[in-house]
């Protein structure tokens, strides 16, 4: 969190970010770009929530089985008609569930609690103003934000969004490239693997963690461990993109390049050469003020890649949009086996919650598979060594 938060001052988060008009149809997934507001109010007018009888309140104070009240029934609002009536005083009207209630009324008479006798109604209960009753704008107002600048439109919000009539949407265009270097990797649809290669898992995490949580990106391919080489590429990704992610070689040497050359970028510059955390222990942080630029150095082993993306990277990004929202979930768990730990660093270990307990799913950092079935991860402080079955641990969760 120190990596985190120094980074996002000195690079001044958040940042202005380019936005595109989306359709809903086109924009699951996206994030809002702009303060949506609402341009109506919803409901559009006061609707009955049960089938019964519109009424005044006032008019059935002190109702009940022993001492019913009786008024006139002055028709039915029919399902989807616009009602110009507006109701007098010892009057109702037979209304249905979502139908539209007349002016005068604030309240509703379920039909179970009636007696009809031709055009007299006996009503057996009485009602409070607003019982049964939806009001118009009562669940938004006009003017009032439906979508605040971050957050992603997907099944929670859309339904509120085509409600509405907001057919369009402003998304964040934040471009994210993903640059993989070293010699032993090749792409992922490599069929024939030569010895002592390795196909790019990497790339693909990100890719599709980062999509899962609003931020497309896109894999710019694979730089050879040379200096020069992968300088270049670094220069031209971020000519292109606003956040560079470069998924390091394993030699020191690849490490070394990339650090040189994160601390010629314009000021700031390099900014975190490593962070005390296992695993993830060689992240670089670097950035530009002045061309709003964001990099970061992840490791090439996959589970510390992973580890690094979901704690730290995640965070930036929500920083960097000016999003509240936090990507992970805190919550404590008690363990249901012992977690091997050791004192003097940051540790996150991958976890599965079983009965409300997190399960430890131990991994290398060069494992590629543990994701697999986690759910969380189980951090422990710098001060924490191993704990164990029945202690009660912080649990990240997505």
């Amino acid at each position: 969190m120190d990596a985190i938060e120094y980074a996002a001052r000195e690079l001044r988060f958040p940042w202005p970010i380019r936005s595109e008009s989306l359709s809903l149809e086109n924009g699951f997934g996206r994030r809002c770009g702009s303060p949506l507001v609402s341009r109506v109010d919803y409901p559009p007018f006061s609707r009955s929530t049960r089938d019964g009888y519109a009424l005044r309140s006032g008019d059935v104070a002190g109702a009940s089985d022993t001492s019913p009240v009786f008024l006139r029934v002055g028709g039915e609002i029919p399902m989807g008609a616009e009602v110009h009536l507006s109701l007098e005083g010892g009057e109702c009207v037979a209304v249905h569930t979502g139908g539209m209630i007349p002016r005068g009324a604030d309240a509703v008479v379920m039909l179970e609690d009636t007696v009809r006798t031709g055009n007299w109604l006996e009503v057996r209960k009485s009602l409070q103003s607003g019982e049964n009753v939806i009001f118009k704008g009562e669940e938004i107002a006009f003017g009032s934000e439906i979508l605040a600048v971050g957050e992603m439109l997907d099944y929670r919000n859309v339904g509120v969004l085509a409600t509405l009539g907001s057919s369009f949407f402003d998304a964040l265009d934040l471009k994210i490239g993903i640059l993989s270097t070293g010699d032993e990797i090749v792409p992922a649809d490599t069929l024939d693997l030569p010895a002592g290669k390795v196909r790019d898992a990497n790339a693909c995490f990100l890719e599709f963690l980062l999509a899962r949580h609003g931020f497309p990106a896109r894999r710019l391919g694979i730089v050879p461990d040379r200096k020069e080489a992968l300088e270049e590429s670094v220069l031209e990704g971020l000519e292109e993109n606003d956040v560079l992610l470069v998924s390091g070689g394993s030699s020191v040497s690849t490490r070394d390049h990339c650090s040189e050359i994160l601390e010629n970028l314009p000021e700031p510059g390099l900014l975190v050469r490593g962070v005390n955390m296992s695993p993830g222990k060689p992240l670089l942080i670097a950035g530009s003020l002045a061309r709003k630029r964001l990099v970061l150095g992840l490791p090439g082993h996959p589970l510390s890649c992973s580890i690094v993306a979901i704690t730290v990277l995640l965070p930036l990004l929500h920083r960097l949009i000016g999003s509240k929202e936090a990507p992970l979930k805190s919550s404590f768990a008690s363990l249901s086996s012992d977690v091997i730990g050791k004192a003097g660093v940051e540790e996150f270990v991958p976890a599965l919650m079983v009965a409300g307990k997190a399960r430890p799913v131990p991994g290398k950092s060069g494992y590629v598979g543990v994701l697999r079935e986690a759910r969380g991860l189980i951090r422990l402080t710098e001060t924490e060594e191993t704990r164990r079955a029945g202690d009660t641990v912080e649990v990240l969760e997505w």
